[in-house]
């Protein structure tokens, strides 16, 4: 873990021997005060943040008790050192003392004799000379041990350096893959993603478009795609195929029947409206040939919104007899036989009673009841007549245009004239047309 030195504050790992910036002990040196966090070193009797006291505070371990933890070997490797030097040193301090002339002369004492003050002398030399020797001995031994532990040192912290440097590398590398493959992972998945929807698009059009070429290039280009796209994509090239050879067929035969037989088949084929159209005509030339009212009703039901409908249900209207009652007929006729009574009399009341205000008389229109008098005065009625008699004949023929109540009644009955003379009598027989509506006569004429 990162850490910053209680020291100088600079960012080091707890696991380091050392702070690389300070030069304090890290490793083992560093505890966490329980009361507020703070790092700080061992050695301090209380945390420098909070001033908490830690009561069970391990002892500080020095770096190469550490380095005996860690690397035990090496421990033993070094005492094994020091062994060797031990018991190499003296030997070596003993024949550098053999070998070294002595100066001084020992005196042996005789036995008996007291030793004097020289004697005194003698030996506090000697007993220097032998702690010269102890300390030369020792300080060979030390700088043997600590040669040896510097150099297990720096092959520890080679080691260890090599270890760290290899789980970078073995890290970095690793996560160099990771990323790699993830990044490959979302690419793959872009990519088919993308293909996806492009084959999406491509099936939604090529269904739409009917067309028989598009549908196999569709299915050359995308031989992944889903089943259940590639077969429908092929059904419908069956199909159109099979279509296609009915139509022909329908072309060739320019038949009503082989036309609804295709619509059978392919109800929404492209050619559905053209054929419609086809039948359409076919139909109107069929009623117009036949012109009757049976014809006309017929191809109305056929075709409500047909391109004739408007010009069929004008020609029904006009072909269509509509019933008229009795009591309908009874009355148009009266009117007719008043008028021609009128006639007969010279009578202008009823003349002015069966005609409208204004209507076509023998063919002349906006006519009056005084012209109708006029035309019986004048035209009749001449100097050598006597007598002139309308009489109706049998039957009466009285039709309407509509069922409404008020549509004009139209009416064709046989009559016959007699006028008599002063030379003698003269029958004519006649066919007289009329129109009267709301009982009085809008129309009228003979022949």
């Amino acid at each position: 873990m990162i850490i910053k030195c209680p020291e100088c504050g600079h960012q080091v790992s707890d696991k380091a021997p050392v702070c690389p910036s300070c030069g304090v002990e890290i490793a083992g040196h560093i505890i966490k005060c329980s009361h507020c966090g703070e790092l700080y070193l061992i050695e301090e009797p209380s945390c420098p943040n909070c001033h908490h006291t830690e009561t069970n505070v391990p002892k500080a371990e020095t770096t190469a008790e550490q380095d005996a933890k860690e690397n035990p070997q090496g421990a033993k490797e070094v005492s094994a050192v020091e062994q060797i030097t031990e018991k190499e040193a003296p030997e070596e301090v003993e024949d550098e003392i053999v070998g070294k002339p002595i100066d001084e002369p020992i005196h042996a004492g005789l036995p008996g004799e007291e030793p004097t003050a020289r004697d005194d002398e003698e030996d506090d030399n000697v007993v220097d000379a032998d702690f010269i020797v102890e300390n030369e001995k020792e300080a060979a031994v030390i700088d043997a041990a600590e040669r040896l532990e510097k150099e297990a040192s720096d092959d520890e912290e080679e080691q260890q350096e090599k270890k760290h440097n290899h789980a970078s590398l073995a890290v970095s590398l690793l996560i160099a893959v990771i990323t790699a493959a993830v990044l490959l992972f979302l690419y793959n998945q872009g990519v088919k993603d993308n293909m996806a929807n492009d084959e999406q698009e491509e099936y939604t059009q090529v269904m739409a478009s009917g067309e028989p070429t598009v549908m196999q290039n569709y299915l050359k280009q995308y031989p992944d795609a889903p089943k259940a796209h590639r077969d429908s994509v092929a059904l419908q090239i069956k199909a159109l195929q099979h279509a296609d050879n009915d139509w022909a067929k329908v072309l060739s035969s320019n038949t009503k029947e082989a036309m609804q037989e295709y619509l059978s088949k392919h109800p929404d084929s492209p050619h559905k409206q053209q054929l419609l159209t086809k039948i359409d005509e076919i139909d109107w030339a069929m009623t117009v040939k036949k012109n009757d009212e049976d014809a006309y009703a017929g191809y109305l039901a056929m075709h409500k919104d047909g391109a004739h409908a408007t010009e069929a249900d004008a020609m029904l209207k006009k072909l269509m007899k509509h019933t008229v009652a009795d009591a309908d007929k009874s009355n148009a006729v009266n009117v007719v036989r008043q008028l021609l009574q009128g006639i007969n009399s010279k009578s202008n009341e009823k003349i002015s009673g069966a005609v409208a205000s204004q209507l076509n008389f023998l063919g002349a229109g906006g006519a009056t009841a005084k012209d109708i008098q006029s035309y019986v005065h004048n035209k009749l009625y001449q100097a050598d007549v006597k007598t002139v008699n309308w009489r109706l004949g049998s039957p009466a023929e009285v039709t309407k245009d509509s069922n409404d109540d008020d549509a004009p009644l139209k009416i064709k009955v046989p009559a016959t004239l007699s006028i008599e003379r002063q030379g003698g009598t003269s029958n004519r027989k006649y066919m007289i047309s009329a129109v009267v509506k709301s009982g009085r006569i809008t129309q009228i004429n003979w022949n």
